[in-house]
C-alpha cells in the first residue's frame, strides 16, 4: 500500500514536470515552424514576382513587335527553376501570346483580371501558388506574365524541421526525466510519511503520535511542523472533551431522574383532566338529553293544557260562570309563561353548543314591524301604551325572518313589560350606508348604570323590579346572542327618568316587495269538503287538532297508528295531513319519507305538528308546512289554507325550464321529464334562459354551466339576486370540473348539484319528486 502510494506521488510529480516541458517545447516548435513557414511563403512570392518582372522586361519588344518565338525563349529559361509548373505570357486583349509548361499535356487558364491599381496578384491553392504580374512600358500594359508553382519546396522545409522539433522534444523530455527522478525523493517522501502519520492518527485515535522532521527550512518543514502542532492541540482539546462529556453525563442522569418524575407528575394530571373532560362531556351529553326529554315530557302535556283551556274558554262545551273563567284564564297564562321559559331555556342552550340554525334571506323591516306589532298590540293596550313603527318601505336586511322578529318580540315585550301605563313604546329602523340600525325606544324609568352591564347576563333581573314583574331573566341574554349570530351587537342607551333604547345592526339587503298578509284570527269555513288527516298517537293532542279543524268546517279523520297511516292516507286521499314527529313504533321522520317518495301520497301536503323545533330538517325531507307545539289555532288554521290553496294552484302547472346548449343532451332532458310527466321547456343558451325566466318563472330551471353568450354562473348569479327569483329551485347539471370554490358556490346558491360524469338520471327524478311533489302528482 505505501509503496503504490509512494509510486503514485512520483509518477505524478514526474509527469506533472514532463508535461510542463513538453507543453512549452511543443509550444515553442510550433511558434517556429510556423513563423518559418510563413516567411519561407513570402520568399516564394518574392522569388515569383522578380521571376515576373525578368520575363515581362525582356518580353517587351516581343509584345510589341508580336515576336511570339522571342517569347517562348525568354519563357524556356524558367526550365532551370524546378518548382515552375507552368508560365505565360498574354496579350492586352486577354489572348494567349507565349507559354511554357513542364508537363507537356498542362494547359494555363484563361488570365484572372488585375484589381484596378494593382500590378500583381498572387494566390495560394490546392499546394500551389499562382502568380499574374502586368507588363508595362511606357506607362502603359503591354501584356501579363503567368507563372503557377507548385509547394513542394515549403512541404520539405516543414518536414525537416518536424523532425529536428521531435529531436529536441525527445531530448528535453529525457533531461526532465532525469531531472524530476533526482528531487523527486526530496519532495515526495516526505509527504508519504506525513501521510501515513495522519492515517494512522486516524485509524488508531492516538494524537500522541508525531511526524518525523524533515531536513531543512522548506515548506515541507513548514507543514510537519504544524501537523505536529495540530496533533497537540487535538490531543489537549480530547482531554478536555472527554472530561467535559464525564460531568455532563452525570447532569443527565439527574435531569432524567428528575425528568422521570415530573413525567409522572404530568401524566396523572394529564388523566385528571381527561376525566374530568369525559365527565364535563358526560354531563353535557345528559344536560342535551335532559333538556330533550324535558321539552318533550314538559310540551305535551302543556300543549294539552294550554288548547284544552282555550277551548273551555270560547265556551264551546258550555256556560262558564265567572270564576270558572277566571281559573281557566289563569291555567291559560300559567302555560303561557311555562311555554316561554321551557322555550327560553330550550334557545339559550342550542345557543350556548352552537347548535342553533339560521336560514338568512332578505328580511322586509316594514313587513316583520307591521307583524311584530300586531302580536304585541294587545299586551300594549292592556297597559293603555302607544305601540309606534316607524320604517321606509323600501329597507330590508339579511337575517334568519324567524328569530329577526324574536329579537323584536323579546325587546318588545321588555319594554312593555318594564314602561308604565299610558307610556309609549317606539319601534324604528333607518339606514346606516351598507347597514340598518334597529331601535326599541321606551319611556320608562330608564336603567341605573351600573346595572347596565349585567342586564344581558342570563338569569338577571333588575333588583327594584325583581319581585313586582314575571320574567325569567333570559329575555336579554337570548337577544344578544341571536343578534351576535347576526353578526351584530346589542347596544343600550338609558338614563334614570328618560327611558330606555335598545339598538342593534344588521347587514342591509336589497329590498323585498312587500306581501299581503292575511289575517287568520278568524275562522276559515266553507272548504267545499276538504278533508284533513291528523296522524297523531297522542289521544289529547289529537282531538284538540281535530277540535281546531273541525270548527274551521274541515272534514277530520283520526290516525293514532302510526305504521297504518301511509295506507289510510293512500285510502282517504285527504286535502292535507298533520303529523306529529315523536310517535311510536314508527317516527315521524321516516313516515314522512315513506309519504313523499310513495306516488300514491307524494302529492298530499304535509303539516308538521311536534314539539321538536327543526324545520330546516322538515323542509329538507318535504313538508309543506311546520309548526311547533303548543298549537295556537290561528297558526294552525292558516297553515292548512295555504296547503289547500297550493293545491288549488297544482292544476295550473308550469313547465320546468332545461338550459342546455348541447342538442341531444336537451332533447334527452326534456324526453326524460316527459316521461315521468312533468312538462318541460329548453333554452339553448344563457341569452335565452335569461329572457324565458324573465317572461314567465318556471317550477324549476336544470341549468348547464357553460353557456354561450351568457355563463351558468352569471344566470345563477342574477337569478338569486332578484326577488322574484329569489326562492327559484335551481338543479345544476354540468360536466365542468369544478374548484372546491366552485362547488361552495352552487351548493350555496343551487338545491342540487348533479355531474354528468357520473350517473345522474335517477338522482334527478328522485329530487325532482321531492322538490315538486304536487305537479308530478298531477301529471302522472
Amino acid at each position: 500500500m505505501p509503496l503504490r502510494q509512494r509510486n503514485s506521488i512520483s509518477r505524478k510529480l514526474t509527469w506533472m514536470n514532463m508535461l510542463v516541458s513538453g507543453a512549452a517545447l511543443l509550444l515553442a516548435c510550433a511558434a517556429f515552424i510556423a513563423h518559418d513557414t510563413l516567411a519561407f511563403r513570402a520568399s516564394m512570392v518574392r522569388n515569383l514576382s522578380t521571376q515576373a518582372q525578368i520575363i515581362g522586361s525582356n518580353s517587351v519588344s516581343a509584345l510589341l513587335f508580336n515576336d511570339q518565338q522571342s517569347a517562348e525563349n525568354t519563357l524556356s529559361a524558367l526550365k532551370a527553376a524546378r518548382n515552375i509548373l507552368s508560365a505565360g505570357i498574354y496579350s492586352t486583349d486577354g489572348k494567349l501570346f507565349a507559354s511554357y509548361s513542364r508537363d507537356p499535356r498542362g494547359y494555363l487558364p484563361a488570365i484572372p483580371t488585375l484589381p484596378s491599381g494593382q500590378l500583381e496578384i498572387h494566390r495560394f491553392q490546392n499546394e500551389e501558388v499562382i502568380l499574374v504580374r502586368a507588363v508595362v512600358f511606357g506607362g502603359k500594359q503591354t501584356g501579363t506574365v503567368y507563372i503557377r508553382s507548385d509547394l513542394r519546396e515549403l512541404d520539405s522545409s516543414l518536414k525537416r524541421y518536424v523532425g529536428i522539433a521531435g529531436i529536441v522534444l525527445s531530448v528535453c523530455l529525457a533531461a526532465a526525466l532525469l531531472i524530476s527522478s533526482i528531487f523527486r525523493r526530496a519532495v515526495a517522501e516526505p509527504i508519504i510519511r506525513l501521510a501515513e502519520v495522519a492515517r494512522a492518527v486516524s485509524r488508531e485515535k492516538n494524537y500522541s503520535v508525531r511526524a518525523p522532521r524533515a531536513g531543512g527550512n522548506g515548506e515541507l518543514v513548514v507543514l510537519i511542523d504544524a501537523f505536529n502542532e495540530m496533533l497537540a492541540q487535538i490531543q489537549q482539546n480530547e482531554k478536555a472533551l472527554r472530561e467535559a462529556r464525564d460531568d455532563l453525563e452525570e447532569r443527565v442522569a439527574e435531569r432524567t431522574a428528575e425528568l422521570e418524575q415530573a413525567n409522572k407528575e404530568v401524566e396523572a394530571f394529564s388523566f385528571s383532566i381527561l376525566r374530568a373532560k369525559d365527565e364535563l362531556e358526560r354531563a353535557s351529553k345528559f344536560k342535551d338529553q335532559f333538556l330533550s326529554t324535558m321539552s318533550h315530557e314538559l310540551r305535551t302535556p302543556l300543549n294539552a293544557v294550554m288548547g284544552f283551556s282555550e277551548l273551555l274558554s270560547e265556551e264551546r262545551y258550555g256556560t262558564l260562570n265567572e270564576r270558572q273563567q277566571r281559573y281557566v284564564k289563569h291555567i291559560n297564562t300559567g302555560g303561557k309563561h311555562l311555554l316561554t321559559l321551557i322555550n327560553d331555556i330550550l334557545d339559550l342552550s342550542k345557543i350556548e353548543a352552537g347548535r342553533l340554525q339560521l336560514t338568512f334571506e332578505n328580511v322586509s323591516v316594514s313587513t316583520s314591524f307591521a307583524e311584530v306589532v300586531d302580536t304585541m298590540r294587545p299586551l300594549a293596550e292592556k297597559k293603555s301604551q302607544a305601540l309606534l313603527q316607524h320604517a321606509p318601505p323600501d329597507l330590508s336586511v339579511r337575517a334568519d325572518s324567524t328569530r329577526f322578529k324574536q329579537v323584536l318580540m323579546n325587546l318588545i315585550g321588555n319594554a312593555i313589560k318594564f314602561t308604565p301605563e299610558r307610556g309609549e313604546i317606539r319601534l324604528s329602523a333607518h339606514s346606516l350606508g351598507g347597514s340598518v340600525r334597529l331601535e326599541v325606544r321606551d319611556t320608562g324609568p330608564g336603567i341605573p348604570i351600573e346595572e347596565q352591564q349585567h342586564i344581558f347576563e342570563a338569569f338577571y333581573r333588575l333588583g327594584e323590579t325583581s319581585k313586582k314583574i314575571e320574567g325569567t331573566g333570559l329575555g336579554l341574554a337570548i337577544t344578544r346572542r341571536l343578534v351576535e349570530l347576526h353578526g351584530g351587537n346589542l347596544g343600550l342607551e338609558s338614563q334614570l327618568g328618560s327611558g330606555s333604547c335598545f339598538y342593534f345592526i344588521l347587514p342591509g339587503a336589497e329590498a323585498v316587495q312587500p306581501r299581503n298578509v292575511q289575517e287568520s284570527g278568524g275562522e276559515i269555513r266553507n272548504h267545499e269538503f276538504a278533508r284533513i288527516l291528523i296522524i297523531e298517537d297522542d289521544r289529547a293532542a289529537a282531538q284538540l287538532l281535530q277540535s281546531h279543524l273541525t270548527s274551521a268546517g274541515y272534514d277530520v279523520a283520526l290516525c293514532d297508528q302510526p305504521g297504518r297511516a301511509l295506507e289510510m292516507a293512500a285510502e282517504l286521499q285527504p286535502s292535507a295531513v298533520t303529523m306529529d314527529i315523536v310517535m311510536g313504533p314508527v317516527n315521524g321522520w321516516d313516515l314522512l319519507s315513506s309519504f313523499k317518495t310513495d306516488p300514491r301520497t307524494t302529492g298530499i301536503p304535509v303539516v308538521l305538528v311536534t314539539i321538536i323545533d327543526q324545520p330546516s330538517t322538515g323542509a329538507s325531507l318535504g313538508a309543506d308546512e311546520y309548526i311547533v307545539k303548543p298549537v295556537n289555532k290561528a297558526t294552525l288554521l292558516a297553515a292548512v289554507q295555504r296547503c289547500m290553496n297550493q293545491r288549488k294552484t297544482i292544476g295550473q302547472p308550469r313547465p320546468i325550464l332545461v338550459v342546455e346548449d348541447d342538442a341531444p343532451t336537451r332533447e334527452f332532458i326534456s324526453e326524460l321529464l316527459s316521461k315521468q310527466g312533468y312538462l318541460p321547456a329548453t333554452a339553448a343558451d344563457g341569452a335565452e334562459a335569461r329572457a324565458s325566466v324573465a317572461a314567465s318563472v318556471p317550477e324549476l330551471v336544470i341549468l348547464d354551466l357553460i353557456l354561450p353568450k351568457v355563463s351558468g354562473f352569471q344566470l345563477l348569479a342574477e337569478w338569486r339576486t332578484h326577488t322574484r327569483t329569489a326562492d327559484l329551485p335551481i338543479f345544476v347539471l354540468t360536466s365542468k370540473d369544478l374548484t372546491l370554490e366552485e362547488q361552495d358556490y352552487i351548493r350555496t346558491h343551487a338545491a342540487l348539484l348533479l355531474q354528468k360524469q357520473r350517473p345522474w338520471e335517477e338522482t334527478l327524478i328522485a329530487q325532482l319528486r321531492r322538490a315538486l311533489p304536487g305537479v308530478l302528482s298531477e301529471k302522472s
